[in-house]
């Protein structure tokens, strides 16, 4: 009888190992699981991380006007992205940006609209002499240069400072059609943000349901450019408008036209006039003391 007993609470022992046992198989294998899982997680939440800053550095490139290296470097990086998925939609989407970005930078060459810009007027309207077309030329593409040099670190910078990752293709009031990179919300462009015209100018700045509209500064393909501010897409308020032989207006603007005070610079950055401007016409000089 004590035999019996003894068998049966040996079974019993036994039995109760076997399940611990198994028991803690079974919950270090599901903890292995949990491990591994946690792991693949992080894994893909770095290479998330590194993919996305790849693309905000490739996207500085494309900003820059680069659109050749930018391409390429976007076809690695979805060359690189093993699942498809949204990283690979997103890496296709610029792609497919940068390639239209190089279509119009070709027709740029072939057709020099210089829409919107504040050309073929006389600056100051009290006999300041016209820039030359072959010097305008000559300093368009120096200008450019040496602007994209000066802009990169720029806007380097402020993209370290916002996020780029949404894309979009919209028209202007004036029937332009932009490619817009930068902040989005409710499907348009909503805070900073950089677009491209399909005439070949580019704007950076603040943005208001897809106008131009806060602080920004807009660049046309001949070298000229705006500083300043815009209200529903309309140069609208303190600006300064820089010719690229070095000639700038300071002052006033009310719907693209200088309206209000305002100074005329020379080259050699003296004053030449000052005075009050009425839409685009210098209506009232304001004598300046040697």
């Amino acid at each position: 009888m004590k035999k019996k007993n003894a068998n049966i609470l040996l079974y019993s022992i036994l039995t109760l190992a076997v399940f611990a046992a198994t028991y803690n198989t079974i919950r270090a294998k599901k903890l292995k699981n949990k491990l591994h899982t946690l792991e693949e997680e992080r894994a893909k939440a770095s290479q998330d991380s590194i993919l996305e800053r790849s693309l905000l550095q490739i996207d500085s490139i494309l900003i820059k006007g680069e659109y050749r290296s930018a391409l390429n470097a976007y076809q690695e990086q979805f060359d690189a992205v093993i699942n498809d998925g949204d990283e690979k939609e997103s890496v296709k989407f610029r792609i497919e940006v940068a390639q239209q970005f190089m279509n119009l930078h070709k027709e740029i060459y072939e057709d020099h609209s210089l829409s919107d810009s504040v050309q073929e007027i006389d600056t100051t309207n009290v006999g300041v002499a016209e820039t030359s077309i072959q010097l305008r030329a000559y300093d368009s593409l120096s200008f450019a240069l040496e602007k994209a040099k000066v802009q990169l670190n720029r806007i380097k910078k402020q993209l370290k400072k916002r996020s780029y990752g949404e894309y979009l293709t919209f028209k202007n009031p004036k029937k332009h059609q932009l490619h817009y990179v930068g902040q989005v919300n409710n499907s348009k462009a909503n805070g900073f943000g950089i677009a491209l015209f399909d005439t070949g100018s580019r704007y950076e700045g603040e943005w208001k349901d897809n106008l131009r509209h806060g602080e920004g500064s807009f660049y046309w393909p001949d070298g000229e450019r705006y500083e300043g501010e815009y209200v529903n897409d309309l140069r609208n308020g303190i600006g300064t408008y820089f010719w690229p032989n070095g000639e700038k207006y300071t002052g006033h603007w009310k719907n693209d036209q200088r309206d209000g005070d305002g100074v005329f610079y020379g080259k050699d950055g003296e004053i030449v006039t000052s005075g009050t401007w009425k839409k685009d016409k210098l209506v009232e000089e304001r004598k300046n003391r040697k």
